[in-house]
């Protein structure tokens, strides 16, 4: 397939569909042909999801220890990204490594969705014992404690509080999940604080997994080509069906999972990080995500939703390492004691807890202590110097 390219860059990856080019996500991004020809689209999705990812994700260690992470099995194909027109990044969304990568956008989607139509459910059949999207409704006591907590949770604007209709639809998800009821409406807001405009709580962090799941060709055969363009006011069967391809997640195997991390912010009450994994979880097992819901693609299976463990290293507490280093500062007889703290915070493990003895060690009443300690051979004197800016 014919690619415009600089010739320096055709001499590297090679001609044609690239063969030396081995990244999936430059393959997709920068070298597609959005004017290709359907057999030619064909070789070049090919010629992609023969690629791997460079990298697995890593761990969940850079997340602050009031996060929260919920794994969840891909139990089918999922396909994300699908706005776009043309072939450009495959109508995939992919990390600079390769690797699938949900948005946060589509995530947090998911989860209010959730919410939403549990609340609709409350509302509409508040008997129904049977009701999967009852774990929804824990820790709130009524229709309208449960809306106050889908909008501190996911914010709002001025507009998701009018129950104005047209054509017999609601203008606003608020009013479609309270089914239009105005005393649920009124009695959420006077919960809230008195802004016309504010954004949510929770953090939903785009979900990546932990292995690559490697992607699939899939085809979607369109019936009435001429018809869906314009070109033919009526949608007889006479038009030769047109095979459409592009690619897809594969569904993950045992072991394999996506990690979806939610932050709770500053203006975070008790309980809605609680709520807001609840309903992401029964989100993705109940709903789905991505496109094509319907037809059976983006649904998960829960592993796991949990707060993220957490290495503090030798040091379980910030109690612990003042007792364990800082005390042992400024008491030289002390001192053995303190080497053999000095080769604990050598570890990979540590390195937190390290820093934090470079700053403390910092201020103008460590003065006398630093020049005691350049003296030592075994005090790193790189710990004494002041971070550059």
């Amino acid at each position: 397939m014919p690619i415009p390219l600089q010739l320096l860059t055709r001499e590297t990856l090679g001609d044609g569909l690239l063969p030396h080019c081995d990244s999936r996500s430059l393959f997709a991004a920068r070298f597609a042909d959005p004017a290709s020809r359907e057999g030619e689209r064909k070789q070049w999705f090919n010629a992609l999801i023969g690629k791997a990812a460079a990298t697995d994700y890593p761990n969940t260690d850079w997340l602050p220890e009031d996060a929260c992470v919920v794994n969840a099995r891909l139990m089918s194909r999922l396909m994300v990204n699908l706005a776009g027109g043309v072939m450009e990044n495959a109508n995939l969304c992919l990390d600079r490594y390769g690797l699938p990568l949900i948005p946060g956008s589509a995530v947090k989607g998911c989860a209010r969705r959730m919410a939403l139509q549990a609340l609709h459910d409350w509302v509409v059949t508040p008997n129904t014992p049977a009701d999967p999207t009852q774990p929804c409704r824990e820790g709130h006591n009524s229709p309208a404690a449960l809306l106050a907590a889908i909008a501190r949770i996911f914010g709002w604007t001025p507009e998701d509080w009018s129950l104005h209709q047209k054509d017999g639809l609601f203008s606003s998800d608020f009013a479609w999940a309270a089914n239009g009821n105005s005393q649920i409406i009124n009695d959420a807001r006077n919960l809230l604080p008195p802004h016309e405009t504010c954004g949510g709580t929770i953090a939903f962090l785009s979900a990546s997994p932990n292995k690559d799941p490697r992607l699939e060709l899939d085809v979607v055969t369109p019936h009435h080509t001429a018809y869906y363009e314009g070109d033919n006011p009526g949608a007889p069967d006479t038009e030769d069906p047109v095979p459409v391809y592009f690619p897809a997640v594969k569904a993950q195997p045992a072991n394999q999972y996506f990690t979806f991390p939610l932050i709770p912010l500053a203006r975070a009450s008790g309980g809605d990080l609680e709520s807001a994994t609840t309903f992401l979880s029964l989100g993705l097992e109940l709903l789905g995500l991505g496109a094509k819901t319907h037809s059976g693609y983006g649904w998960f299976e829960i592993l796991a939703a949990q707060a993220v463990p957490q290495n503090h290293g030798d040091y379980s507490n910030e109690e612990v390492f003042t007792n364990s280093v800082i005390k042992l500062l400024n008491q030289p007889g002390q001192y053995d004691k303190l080497k053999q703290e000095v080769e604990n915070l050598k570890k990979s493990d540590n390195s937190k807890w390290l820093e934090k003895l470079k700053t403390g060690l910092q201020g103008d009443e460590m003065k006398k202590t630093r020049k005691s300690l350049r003296e030592k051979d075994w005090f790193p004197n790189e710990w004494l110097e002041k971070p550059t800016q």
